[in-house]
């Protein structure tokens, strides 16, 4: 089962899968799943690969997702090690629910597992909402993402994705004096709303990091429209309305000769578990059963699938799976084989656990 484990890996590592480029990845997912032993292979309309091992009483979902920032990485395995784009976010945490799923089942797991590799987590999170919109809710619902062998995450910070649109008349390059651009208002609203939100770095408040920023279409003409792009992260109970008020109230206050519009591109609530559902208190017993180590609670300043599922379906869920965080995104992804082959022994005992713990 180690190597079946660390096969598939370095199979879907060496499989580039950016967001929105994840078909060939999913078929390969899927045709694992059917090799394991799926009663029900398919993939739906965004993409996702899903398998269903079929039971009765307990159905709990195991969700990683199989896109990937973009940019490719060399992939090798190095002394227990493989280094690749996605080996780390979120790959190997994929796997590990997969063949934790697999392990359980073996070990006589009497439950509905469905194990699903969603598309487009690093992008508007299609997957995910394609499957809280088509799939039966299930009883408990276990995410894939680094947070370390020992980290349970069990909380996210919300998102907003904005446009702050700046709109005034055009002027002659020549003659910048007759009015500011939409350019100059836009980078002076800019800094003045980086320095309110300057040094909130903690799960429990509210930052904001400009993406991108848009504006003019001819070099002899000062813009009448740019465009930032704002990704606002936020915590439970932090409501989007007040920040939305909050980032207009700054554009407005400084009293530039533009019209200031807002437009909301996409948003997720914050999601924080239940720290003490029957779900967390068997991660805390498999980890401590595996490892020896009393598991840690992670509270994360990003955002991810749990987010929408755990709202939409209102159900207890977790965010589980090998890897330092700190290594997502980055060009020097890495993890140990030994730390996905671990991790999957303890998505087992998690299982069955709380199966013996409901008495199903």
């Amino acid at each position: 089962m180690i190597k079946d484990i660390d096969n598939t890996l370095i199979h879907l590592v060496k499989t580039y899968s950016p967001t929105g480029k994840e078909k060939q990845a999913i078929s390969i997912f899927n045709s694992y799943l059917k090799k394991l032993g799926a009663t029900n292979v398919i993939t739906d309309r965004a993409g996702n690969g899903l398998g269903i091992f079929a039971g009765e009483g307990l159905s709990i979902t195991l969700c990683g997702h199989i896109d990937t920032v973009p940019g490719k990485l060399p992939v090798m395995v190095k002394n227990g090690v493989l280094y690749g784009r996605g080996s780390v976010d979120a790959k190997s945490s994929l796997v590990s629910l997969l063949y934790g799923a697999i392990i359980a089942k073996e070990a006589g797991f009497k439950g509905t597992l469905t194990v699903i590799a969603a598309t487009g987590e690093e992008g508007m999170g299609k997957g995910i909402l394609e499957v809280a919109r088509t799939q039966p809710k299930s009883d408990y619902a276990i995410f894939g993402e680094p947070g370390n062998v020992d980290g349970i995450t069990v909380g996210y910070r919300g998102r907003l994705l904005l446009d702050v649109m700046f709109e005034t008349e055009p002027f002659h390059a020549s003659a910048p004096w007759i009015g500011g651009g939409s350019v100059d208002a836009a980078m002076t609203a800019w800094s003045k709303i980086r320095d309110h939100y300057s040094g909130r770095t903690g799960f429990y408040e509210v930052s904001v990091a400009m993406t991108g920023i848009h504006g003019g279409r001819s070099d002899n003409v000062i813009p009448s429209k740019t465009t930032i792009t704002l990704d606002i992260r936020f915590p439970m109970p932090v409501d989007k309305n007040d920040i939305l008020k909050e980032v207009l109230g700054i554009c407005e206050s400084l009293n530039l000769p533009v019209q200031v519009k807002i437009r909301i591109i996409s948003e997720v609530k914050p999601y924080v578990s239940n720290t003490k559902s029957p779900l967390a208190k068997a991660f805390r017993f498999a980890i401590g059963q595996k490892t020896g180590a009393n598991a840690r609670l992670v509270f994360k300043s990003g955002s991810g699938d749990m987010n929408v599922l755990g709202n939409s379906w209102n159900i207890p869920a977790i965010t589980y799976g090998p890897g330092n965080t700190q290594l997502s995104h980055t060009n020097n992804e890495f993890i140990r084989l030994e730390d996905v082959e671990k991790s999957a022994e303890i998505v087992s005992e998690a299982l069955i656990s709380l199966e013996r713990e409901l008495k199903y």
